[in-house]
């Protein structure tokens, strides 16, 4: 059944909606009492139902229906958003580790503006790839979130820089009196083990009427349970060490106290205690590398309302939060033959240093000559753990009010986050110490020795932002369809980011380890002014004009044009047109040191082909030789490439044109059907040339100089020698390892993206047996197009291929009786290739991924993927709330996927409990 068209899950539930919805209309009489609020997408107070933008809305109880624990979960729900941007969880090499983000329609964190009660919210201190600044949506409260509205069509004319995409408005409580506590507890089953807590605590006293005013506080804290390739290897199908890596979960050869190569051979260093078959010194790594990563989080959110006056409020916000990841990482090692690279962006030189080789008098050399050796630093394994941490506070203060008629308010506030990612790791001092016997190979260094040569080393970062805004709404005069409404308001705002890598990597003296340097400032200016026109009964114009001017840049206004047109009681027809913008950032134009780094699990096309072949051959060796494939086929296929890209204070906004159209059906009062047609092109981008792009250019004009390789090692040559020893082939290398890649940020190329949002709603009230709620949420995709800057036309629809699925849907059913309410949730993704686009296709196309790997039964795609998710909720006892949430209620795993390999998928159970006192 899963095998069906794409669109048979969502049409099928449509017309069960509808059918439902039918026997409804004379069971139930909808009386829901609309009131004038301001939606996200506009600053004219209105009814939610009447916007020309498709919102989208989750409230409390929706979302305590998912069995979400943080907001980041909540907002993987979403169709509309990309469940593969960063997370904390298993990013440990990305600059921002120990953040979450989130991004819209595939454009990125940069276009998507994440919102906390209409207004910014401070950035993550770090910038993933030493570029973006983004939102750490871990960093928010999730209990005190009221509910989630996501504006999915271009907004920079009224929200400014950074909604090209969409916005994401995530809006607490406003008020609480008394005390509330929640806890919930969520365990998972095959495997069993990442547990997640979660408690928080609620108390707010004073009556706005009553009392004149109402101040709250709301403080959550939240702690992941981590897990290793140990407590998970036996969980893993036989595929993912068939055709992924053909060394996971075995006794590495890089080991304590190592083997000295002899010629081809491996000879352990005396005091080895773990040899395996051929008498090679090995190690159990499992349970030092890291599945899934602990976390532990604390966030506050606090707000009071004072009524000055009848007509006059005052108001203020505080939060801070302190995120924590805690990070396993793998000792460092050496291995004979191989050399270290990176790049230094403070010298603007490629940096190679090659390992040590032990001496012949070396006490763990009893060769009698210079020997290279395969070794693990090991005499303190945590060594080389870190915390990935974050802090961030938003503080605001303002008067809201009515002045003849008209709504106003002013604000002043201030954001600021600082972060870092600090550990130990080998400086240069290292490999001459291990040369000249200072480290004693095996053990015995005192504590001193250690931290000298191991160094802590990293990167702090930190923002600051400060405004004050005002705004007045309010209607102007009468039309023949109503009045014309106003809004018009101005702000400023003055940012500040500084990222810096510590000196000693700066300075290039930790082996690999790329660095940034950004310190800047700026202001930003902006007013606005929105009008809401209803020419006549049923016809409704809104238009939007914003100026925003930034330091350095030419001020940009951007437009908005929204129609609304009720064709009958029955059925609603809307659309927009917006331009957009995102001025550049302060890291992509005042970074003061190129950020230096690696571009992992990089295909290189000049490699990949023999590394394939040398790793096929080698699998079916000795224990040695399948160590060695592993590492040959990384070498080529999952290339680590040293890069430097250098920031361009000539950069020029980007700017987008976006358009939806769509229509609302409601054939009674207890079904709805919402369709709203998307498209958005995104123009002079900021970003730099995707290497992937430029590696299938080797050679070609304008390319000559971006790309660096090495010579081939003695190591490299061994594996292929062995290769064709033990095959009687001929294989050669076409080139050796990329050295270095030196790219910049520029403004290039456009990206085009577009498809169809069904919001589908019924409801069926059937009496003594309570009311049964339907719905469907679902994004199908039509384009993603990237601009090839060189052909000068659109590259091919990336659509279907890797990460970018044609369809995303979401069926739910809950029903409810009484004090009990329960449902499912149907989460389907739709097949994906496994190539990502043109430029891979000869690597990961299904008939190259079939030639190269040979996998047999096992797909060269993606398949469809079908979650179910459960929850059961009962208030029988006053003032108690208890849920159950089951997620994965079938147990299905992932499909399989040879790309990126197996990844665990339990079944999950969370039990909450919440009582107000």
């Amino acid at each position: 059944m899963r095998k069906n068209n794409q669109l048979s899950l969502s049409l099928s539930a449509a017309a069960a909606l509808l059918c439902c919805a039918q026997i409804a209309q004379a069971q139930a009489q909808d009386t829901t009492q609309l009131q004038r609020v301001e939606v996200t997408g506009s600053n004219i107070k209105r009814l939610a139902s009447e916007t020309a933008s498709p919102v989208q809305v989750y409230n409390r109880e929706e979302i305590r229906r998912t069995g979400a624990n943080t907001v980041r979960q909540v907002l993987d729900t979403l169709t509309s958003t990309s469940s593969t941007e960063i997370r904390d969880d298993g990013n440990t090499s990305s600059f921002a580790s120990g953040a979450s983000g989130v991004s819209m329609r595939g454009l990125g964190k940069g276009a998507t503006l994440v919102l906390l009660n209409g207004r910014r919210v401070a950035n993550f201190g770090l910038a993933d790839s030493a570029k973006d600044t983004f939102v750490n949506v871990d960093s928010i409260p999730a209990d005190a979130v009221e509910r989630v509205e996501v504006l999915k069509d271009g907004a920079s004319a009224i929200y400014g820089s950074d909604a090209m995409a969409g916005v994401i408005n995530i809006i607490t409580r406003r008020s609480y009196n008394g005390v509330g506590a929640s806890a919930s507890y969520t365990f998972n089953e095959n495997p069993s083990l990442g547990a997640q807590r979660q408690a928080s605590i609620v108390a707010g006293f004073g009556d706005l009427e009553k009392d004149r005013f109402n101040v709250f506080a709301n403080i959550e804290a939240y702690r992941r349970e981590g897990y290793t390739v140990a407590d998970v290897k036996d969980d893993y199908p036989a595929w993912h060490k068939s055709f992924y890596l053909s060394s996971f979960a075995d006794p590495s050869l890089i080991s304590y106290p190592g083997n000295l190569r002899v010629g081809t051979n491996r000879v352990p260093v005396a005091g080895c205690t773990t040899l395996n078959s051929a008498g090679q010194c090995v190690l159990d790594i499992n349970g030092l590398n890291p599945v899934s990563d602990p976390a532990r989080r604390v966030n506050l959110f606090s707000a009071g309302r004072l009524k000055v006056t009848e007509d006059i409020q005052a108001f203020a916000e505080v939060s801070y939060s302190k995120t924590t990841t805690e990070y396993l990482t793998l000792p460092m090692t050496i291995q004979a033959g191989q050399t270290a690279r990176w790049y230094d962006g403070y010298n603007k030189l490629a940096q190679s240093v090659p390992h040590p080789v032990l001496s012949a008098t070396n006490p763990a050399n009893p060769t009698g000559a210079p020997r290279g050796i395969d070794y693990r630093f090991m005499d303190d394994p945590g060594l080389f753990n870190y915390d990935g941490t974050g802090k961030q506070y938003r503080v605001l203060t303002g008067l809201q009010g009515t002045f003849r008629d008209m709504d106003w308010e002013v604000s002043v506030g201030r954001n600021a986050a600082e972060a870092d990612k600090l550990s130990r790791w080998g400086s240069r001092e290292l490999f001459t110490a291990v040369q000249s016997g200072d480290y004693k190979i095996g053990g015995g260094n005192s504590r001193e020795l250690l931290e000298r040569l191991f160094p802590v080393n990293g990167s702090k970062g930190k923002n600051h932002q400060t405004w004050v805004d005002a705004k007045l709404s309010g209607e102007l005069m009468q039309l023949p369809g109503g009045p014309l409404a106003f809004a018009l308001g101005a702000e400023h705002r003055q940012e500040g980011v500084s990222i810096k890598s510590t000196d000693n990597v700066l300075k290039a003296q930790i082996l690999n380890r790329g660095s940034v340097l950004i310190d800047g400032e700026r202001n930003l200016d902006a007013a606005f002014l929105e009008l809401n026109a209803p020419v006549w009964k049923g016809l409704e114009l809104n238009g939007a004009l914003r100026f925003d001017k930034a330091s350095g840049f030419d001020g940009r206004v951007s437009p908005k044009l929204g129609v609304r047109y009720e064709v009958s009681p029955q059925l609603l027809l809307r659309g927009t047109v917006a331009g957009g913008f995102r001025a550049p950032n302060i890291p992509e134009t005042l970074g003061q040191v190129g950020v230096t780094g690696f571009f992992n699990n990089t295909v290189d096309p000049a490699r990949c082909a023999t590394a394939t072949a040398v790793s096929n051959i080698l699998k079916t060796g000795t224990a040695a030789d399948q160590a060695d494939a592993a590492l040959a086929l990384a070498s080529g296929c999952r290339a680590s490439v040293p890069a430097m890209i250098s920031a361009n204070p000539n950069l020029k906004p980007e700017t987008s044109k976006s358009i939806t159209l769509g229509f609302v059906f409601e054939p009674t009062k207890n079904a709805s059907i919402a369709v709203d047609y998307f498209k958005i092109e995104r123009k002079n981008e900021i970003n730099s040339r995707n290497p992937d792009y430029v590696l299938e250019r080797e050679g070609k004009p304008g390319y000559e100089t971006m790309i660096s390789r090495a010579t081939l090692t003695a190591q490299e040559q061994a594996w292929v020698d062995r290769a064709n020893q033990m095959s009687g082939g001929s294989l050669a290398w076409q080139a050796g390892q990329l050295t270095s890649l030196l790219l910049q940020y520029e403004n290039f190329g456009k990206t085009e993206t577009s498809g169809v949002d069904i919001d589908v709603k019924g409801r069926v009230a059937a009496g003594s047996f309570g009311t049964l709620n339907l719905g469907v949420a679902a994004t199908y995709a039509l384009t993603y197009k990237a601009w090839d800057i060189d052909a000068n036309k659109w590259r091919p629809n990336q659509v279907g291929m890797y990460e970018n699925p044609r369809l995303k849907a979401v069926f739910s059913a809950y029903w409810n009786k009484g004090d009990w309410t329960t449902g499912l949730r149907f989460n389907y993704t739709s097949r994906t290739a496994l190539n990502r686009d043109e430029t891979d296709l000869a690597s990961w196309g299904e008939s190259a991924c079939l030639a190269r790997l040979k996998p047999g039964a096992l797909p060269c795609y993606i398949d469809e993927d079908l979650r179910t998710d459960f929850s059961l909720g009962y208030t029988g006892i006053k003032n108690l709330r208890l849920t159950l949430n089951i997620n994965n209620l079938m147990g299905d795993e992932r499909p399989v996927n040879l790309r990126d390999g197996y990844r665990v998928r339990p079944r999950s159970y969370k039990i909450g409990a919440s009582y107000d006192f």
